[in-house]
């Protein structure tokens, strides 16, 4: 299946429209904060400009894998295998956030330069999907692709320039967190049902007719997890750790770090001593 064939680059715009890109914009603000964590740690082991320049390779991978991951958004559209997987991995997360309440195994290491890159970059890919994911089970057709990548693009801006933000804004209330996995997790639910409906429709003889989620329940549960979760949060501010400002900090140094500036520092190959 061609994929430049199957977008077709026929979209469609209804008000409605711009209610779910604001809903990814909300969850990539909520998501980055975290995600912008996760690099954070995983580059401190690192001398300390050689963490802006490696932060910055994460931060600009972001953005990269984002734009890969949404050429890719038409195919798990069009295939209910691909969003039984990606509704799937949705659900993981949340449960995993709950269970283990660490930052996806983040660690610092004791690894040289470019092994934490690729590290960082790994870790990248895994944010790719979280956000093209999100986005594609709010859509039901094609002509709304549009929504997908307004979502992932200003989700990828937010994760490049206000990361240091929403680090210390889920740091000050960080039941945000949850919420945010929350939100997560049921988009993965209504996923989970898209795939069973298009599966249904593709192996009629073989898959029980299941109808999609309606629109009215995922929002009204929707809405729910955000106003209940939202008063729970800010109603339990947490007083911002040393660590955590730290973190903030080196990613706002890294957001305008210019690639002439990361060459002129050179590169420093050992961990940190």
């Amino acid at each position: 299946m061609h994929l430049l064939g199957a977008m077709d680059f026929h979209q469609t715009f209804h008000l409605a429209d711009l209610g779910v890109v604001f809903f990814l914009v909300v969850l990539e603000a909520l998501l980055s904060g975290d995600n912008a964590l996760v690099l954070a740690i995983m580059v401190r082991h690192l001398p300390r400009e050689t963490q802006r320049r490696a932060l910055f390779y994460g931060l600009g991978g972001a953005m990269v894998f984002r734009l890969i991951a949404i050429l890719a958004a038409s195919q798990v559209i069009l295939l209910w295998w691909l969003q039984a997987i990606g509704g799937a991995y949705l659900l993981a997360l949340p449960i995993r956030n709950f269970m283990t309440r660490s930052h996806r195994g983040a660690k610092p290491g004791g690894k040289g330069f470019w092994p934490t890159v690729i590290a960082v970059e790994v870790a990248d890919i895994a944010f790719a999907l979280d956000s093209v994911l999100a986005g594609v089970a709010m859509i039901r057709s094609l002509d709304k692709l549009w929504v997908v990548y307004a979502g992932a693009v200003i989700g990828a801006l937010l994760m490049r320039f206000a990361a240091g933000l929403f680090i210390k804004l889920m740091a000050r209330y960080p039941t945000l967190d949850h919420v945010a996995y929350l939100l997560v997790g049921w988009v993965g639910v209504k996923m989970a049902f898209m795939a069973g409906h298009n599966a249904g429709i593709a192996l009629p003889a073989s898959v029980p007719a299941i109808p999609e989620m309606p629109a009215l329940v995922f929002w009204f549960v929707m809405a729910g997890i955000a106003i209940l979760g939202g008063w729970f949060a800010l109603r339990a501010p947490q007083e911002v750790t040393p660590e955590t400002l730290e973190a903030a900090e080196l990613v706002e140094e890294a957001e305008p770090l210019q690639i002439g500036d990361s060459e002129s520092s050179g590169v420093d190959e050992g961990p940190r001593g």
